[in-house]
C-alpha cells in the first residue's frame, strides 16, 4: 500500500511539475519583459540605434549578451554572436592609433581585429608577439582565431621592396570577430615599445548583425530563421531634425520579440529543426544586414524565414492579429493560421501590397533566393509616428505585443517540428 501511495504521489508530483513547467514556458513571453526591452532599445540614451554610431555598438553588445544568457550557439565559423559586414557607407576609419618604438604609424601598415566592441588601450606587454616573414601562409591566423585570453601581435617583417598590403594580401580572415584581439603590423624594426589605442568612436565601413543558433534535434540540417532589424533612422525622410528618433515600433518591437522567442525556444529545447535568430543592422540603409547574411547560408537548407517588423502598433491589423506580407508567394501564412486554430487570433493575408512592404523588409533578400520568407507586421507606413520622433515607447501597446509574440511562437510549432514545410517561392526577377 505504501508503494502504491508513493507512486501516486510521485505521479501527482510529476503532473504538477509538468503543469508548472508548461506554465513557466508560457509565462516566459511576458509583457513586462517585452516592455523592458523596448524601453531600453528606444531610450534617449541610445539615440535611435543609428547605423555607424557608438550607440548601435552598445545595442549589439546587449544583444550578444542576451543570446549568450539564453545558451544559444554562434553561427558556424564564428566565435561569438557578432556577424560584421562591410558596407560602402560611413567613412574610412583609421582602425586605431599606433605608436611603434615611439613613432606614430600610418594605418596603411597595420590592421586591428577586435575580439569585442569595447574601447581598449594596449602596450607591448599586453600581447603575445608572433614574428612572421613574408610570404605569409594564408592560414596564419586560423590557429589563433579562437584562442581566448591571448592578445596576439603579428609582426610582419617588411623590407624595402615589399609593401604591407602585398605582404598580407593572402591572409584569409575567418568570418566574424576573433576570440581575442589581434593586431597585425608591418615594420622593418622589432617592437621595443608599443602603444595602441582603438578608435571605436570613428565611423567605419562595418556594421554588425547579431546571429545566434539553437541546433535542431533530428533535423539539424534544416533551419527556420526568426529575424528583425535593430537599427533605426537618424532623421526624417524629408530632411534633418534635431529631435531624437527612438524607433520604438520600428523596430525595437520586432527586436524585442525575437529576443523573447529566442529565450522561449531555448527553454523548450524541443525543436527538431535548427532555429537561427538574426538581428540585422543596416536595414534602414537598404536591407544591408540581411543581404550580407543571405550569402552565408545554403538557401535549400532554410525552410522558412519569419521576419518581425513593427508589431507594437496596430493600425494595419487591429488587436489580436498580424498580417503576413507577400502571402500569395508561399503557403507559410496558411501553416501559421492552421497552428492557431481555436485561438482568438487572426492571421491576415496581404495580397495587395501597394506600399511594397514585402520588398522593403529583411525577408526580401531571402525570398529572392526562393526561400519562403515573409514579414509579420501589425502596422505600416500609415502609422502616424512612422519614421518620426513620436515613435516612442510610451505609445506601444505592450499587452497586444505580448499576445502577438505568443501567437508567433505557437503558429510556428509545426515548422519547428518538421511536420510542415511551406512551398518555395518561385524565383523573383532581380
Amino acid at each position: 500500500m505504501k508503494l502504491i501511495i508513493s507512486l501516486l504521489l510521485l505521479f501527482v508530483s510529476f503532473l504538477h511539475f509538468s503543469k508548472a513547467f508548461s506554465q513557466s514556458l508560457n509565462d516566459s513571453i511576458r509583457k513586462d519583459d517585452l516592455e523592458k526591452t523596448v524601453r531600453f532599445l528606444a531610450s534617449d540614451k541610445l539615440k535611435g540605434r543609428v547605423n555607424f554610431s557608438k550607440e548601435q555598438l552598445e545595442v549589439a553588445q546587449y544583444l550578444n549578451n542576451e543570446f549568450s544568457s539564453y545558451g544559444l550557439e554562434p553561427f558556424p565559423g564564428l566565435s561569438n554572436f557578432y556577424f560584421p559586414f562591410r558596407t560602402s557607407s560611413g567613412s574610412r576609419r583609421d582602425g586605431g592609433r599606433l605608436k611603434w618604438n615611439g613613432e606614430k604609424k600610418d594605418d596603411s601598415v597595420f590592421i586591428f581585429l577586435p575580439g569585442s566592441l569595447n574601447d581598449s588601450s594596449y602596450n607591448l606587454d599586453d600581447f603575445f608577439l608572433l614574428q612572421a616573414l613574408p610570404p605569409l601562409a594564408d592560414s596564419i591566423l586560423f590557429y589563433n582565431w579562437k584562442s581566448t585570453g591571448t592578445k596576439l601581435l603579428l609582426w610582419v617583417v617588411l623590407n624595402d621592396s615589399l609593401s604591407f598590403s602585398e605582404a598580407t594580401k593572402k591572409i584569409i580572415l575567418p568570418a566574424g570577430l576573433p576570440a581575442s584581439d589581434i593586431l597585425i603590423v608591418g615594420s622593418k624594426e622589432e617592437p621595443i615599445d608599443l602603444n595602441f589605442l582603438t578608435a571605436k568612436n570613428d565611423k567605419s565601413n562595418y556594421l554588425y548583425n547579431v546571429i545566434g543558433m539553437l541546433p535542431g534535434r533530428n533535423l539539424a540540417q534544416e533551419a527556420v530563421i526568426f529575424s528583425a532589424h535593430y537599427d533605426h533612422v537618424e532623421n526624417a525622410l524629408g530632411g534633418i531634425s534635431a529631435e531624437l528618433f527612438n524607433g520604438a515600433n520600428d523596430n525595437a518591437s520586432g527586436t524585442a520579440a525575437v529576443l523573447a522567442l529566442a529565450k522561449y525556444f531555448s527553454m523548450r529545447k524541443d525543436n527538431e529543426r535548427t532555429i537561427i535568430f538574426c538581428l540585422f543592422a543596416g536595414e534602414e540603409l537598404g536591407l544591408l544586414g540581411s543581404k550580407a547574411f543571405v550569402n552565408q547560408i545554403e538557401p535549400e537548407s532554410i525552410k522558412a524565414v519569419i521576419n518581425i517588423e513593427m508589431i507594437g502598433m496596430t493600425n494595419a491589423t487591429g488587436k489580436n492579429a498580424f498580417m503576413v506580407t507577400g502571402s500569395f508567394y508561399s503557403s507559410l501564412a496558411d501553416i501559421l493560421r492552421k497552428n492557431l486554430q481555436g485561438e482568438k487570433f487572426k492571421v491576415l493575408n496581404l495580397n495587395y501590397d501597394a506600399k511594397l512592404l514585402f520588398q522593403r523588409s529583411d525577408n526580401y533578400p531571402f525570398a529572392m533566393e526562393g526561400i519562403p520568407a515573409h514579414s509579420i507586421m501589425c502596422s505600416d507606413d500609415n502609422e502616424p509616428c512612422y519614421h518620426k520622433p513620436c515613435d516612442d515607447a510610451k505609445r506601444i501597446n505592450f499587452e497586444n505585443m505580448a499576445a502577438v509574440t505568443r501567437a508567433i511562437a505557437k503558429s510556428c510549432t509545426s515548422l519547428l517540428s518538421g511536420k510542415d514545410t511551406p512551398s518555395r517561392i518561385k524565383k523573383i526577377a532581380k
